[in-house]
């Protein structure tokens, strides 16, 4: 991330081929030491390149998974169509085995008030999407390939996620058994700019790190 000079570009826009761009998967992984692999779409990438590209990583390491973090466009209407919903389909048509979709369900539109209750209708909406685009599995695999991670606090929307939204995000998140569940972002998890939108505190009244112990008991 860049704080003032130019943004570094993607690797998915510097790669001109999907064999430089798995060459270039492979690095990550082997440098970092993992096996997942989670891409983040939130702009125009060419698509055939980049899922050709992480068939090609899976082909050669089955081992690897693949997790889209993607939009939502509303409560209403789930993940976004060209920058999420035309991924997924893309990456099926192309052979790459989806692990999980994680559903950015940050700075969108609500029509619910209350944004706990926002976010949980969300994740019921993009759950029927994923029965669409994944017809042959079952309500449980779904629910195995869901991810959410929701902005703390203040969001750019109007909306504020309360540590009792947050409680009842995770209660949700562990009575479906969803596959992971994360938030924007730690540097954030402290109550140091009351009504505010930052990078740096949540804007809400908190004690340090209590977005995080309430996300911790996801899994437990």
């Amino acid at each position: 991330m860049s704080t003032g000079g130019p943004v570094a570009p993607y690797l998915e826009h510097v790669c001109s081929t999907a064999e430089d761009l798995a060459a270039a998967y492979k690095l990550l992984l082997d440098t970092v030491g993992t096996n997942d692999l989670n891409i983040v779409v939130e702009s125009p990438i060419t698509l055939s390149r980049m899922n050709t590209a992480l068939a090609l990583v899976q082909k050669e390491r089955p081992t690897v998974t693949v997790s889209f973090t993607l939009g939502i466009q509303s409560e209403e209407y789930g993940i976004t169509p060209t920058l999420g919903l035309l991924v997924l389909r893309d990456a099926i048509a192309r052979g790459v085995r989806v692990d999980i979709v994680n559903a950015m369900v940050k700075d969108f539109q609500c029509t619910t008030a209350d944004f706990g209750d926002c976010i949980v209708n969300t994740a019921v909406v993009v759950l029927s999407q994923l029965a669409n685009i994944f017809p042959d599995k079952s309500e449980e695999e779904l629910k195995r390939m869901l991810g959410l991670s929701p902005s703390i606090g203040v969001n750019f929307n109007g909306k504020t996620l309360q540590l009792a939204d947050a409680q009842k995000v995770v209660d949700w998140a562990k009575q479906n058994e969803i596959a992971q569940l994360a938030f924007w972002t730690i540097e954030r998890d402290n109550g140091g700019c009351p009504g505010m939108v930052s990078a740096y505190c949540s804007g809400v009244t908190q004690e340090r790190f209590d977005f995080t112990r309430i996300f911790q008991t996801f899994g437990k």
